[in-house]
């Protein structure tokens, strides 16, 4: 596939070649090169998988053609295939860079992501009990401090992942790397681009509001879409490992949140304590969901509703980087390193 790609662009790392807007762009098609020196029947039937949306839900599907139907199926999603290939490669390596350069008087890269809900379960429950499971919502955070590592964990009973939560989760970030790490002066947030919680105008528009709101500067870079895990992942799955096996073996029993933070954060503590070290190797700590309506309803409401007046970022979810400039404006790119440039005002 690398070898397929660059014949296809100038050089790899050429913004415009992988948007087709380059000069030297290369004549020849995708069907041109995988058909060149190839002796094949077009009209021979073939069979190929697909991830089509089918009643508003995507599904793999088996599909049946001629040659000839594949290669026009293949030339017609090339482009998006081609771009994307470009923002993932651009963003890993920009966040490898980032994590590099970071130190503990300067900034912090802060990879932040939701963790799949975890249901509490109990080890002798009726078989009725299966319909009356409750849920506990998961927020990791992997921070790069220089050389350093943390790992943080919100726990919490509010079961919606929304803006609201992230905002709430942001400042009880920014309050430990003020205490832990108070020469630090700016956050790089890095996460994937769900747009429910993350790359929206409402997310951005609180980026913007950082300074303000915790006392600390912060850009957002996001990565590009994929299924790949990362050190977050991580961080909910040991939590939730050591809960469930805990839970079935010496018959612990968590009803609700708090139990499970309590007990999260007592096995940290002990574990660290059992190796000699100073710190827990993740830091857990408690969001009611309480908190989470009032920052929603009495903070964030109204901030929220300049969007209606001021309108949003056209091609939000396409960008990448996100900077705020001013108390009101952000820069944005398609990438990281991206030197077409552009900016919104929140007026």
């Amino acid at each position: 596939m690398k070898d397929l790609i660059t014949q296809m662009v100038c050089t790899v790392s050429n913004e415009k070649c992988f948007k087709g807007e380059c000069d030297n762009f290369p004549t020849q098609g995708i069907t041109d090169i995988l058909t060149g020196n190839v002796m094949m029947d077009l009209d021979d039937e073939c069979s190929w998988t697909l991830w089509k949306k089918v009643q508003n839900k995507f599904d793999l599907q088996q599909m049946f053609g001629s040659v000839d139907s594949l290669l026009t199926e293949i030339e017609e999603r090339w482009p998006l295939f081609l771009l994307h290939t470009h923002i993932d490669r651009e963003q890993r390596e920009y966040i490898k860079g980032l994590r590099s350069k970071s130190t503990n008087d300067t900034f912090v890269v802060a990879q932040i992501d939701f963790s799949m809900n975890y249901t509490l379960i109990r080890q002798r429950e009726v078989q009725q009990g299966f319909f009356s499971l409750h849920q506990v919502s998961l927020f990791t955070k992997d921070l790069t401090i220089g050389n350093e590592q943390r790992n943080l964990a919100i726990i919490s009973n509010h079961m919606e992942h929304t803006t609201a939560f992230v905002h709430c989760a942001q400042k009880i970030l920014t309050d430990f790397i003020k205490k832990s790490f108070p020469l630090v002066k700016k956050i790089n947030y890095v996460s994937d681009g769900a747009c429910a919680h993350f790359k929206n105008n409402a997310s951005i528009l609180n980026l913007i509001h950082h300074k303000i709101d915790f006392g600390l500067d912060a850009c957002w870079t996001f990565t590009a879409t994929g299924h790949g895990k990362g050190a977050g992942d991580g961080v909910g799955a040991v939590l939730k490992s050591t809960t469930r096996r805990n839970t079935l073996s010496k018959n612990i029993l968590m009803s609700n949140a708090k139990d499970f933070y309590e007990f999260s954060q007592r096995q940290q503590l002990e574990t660290a304590r059992r190796s000699n070290k100073d710190i827990p190797a993740i830091h857990v700590f408690y969001l009611e969901s309480d908190e989470v309506e009032k920052v929603k309803n009495n903070y964030l409401k109204t901030r929220s509703e300049k969007l209606r007046l001021t309108g949003t970022i056209q091609g939000i979810r396409s960008m990448h980087e996100f900077k705020p400039i001013s108390h009101s404006t952000v820069q944005y790119s398609s990438t990281s390193r991206s030197t077409q440039i552009r900016t919104f005002t929140f007026k």
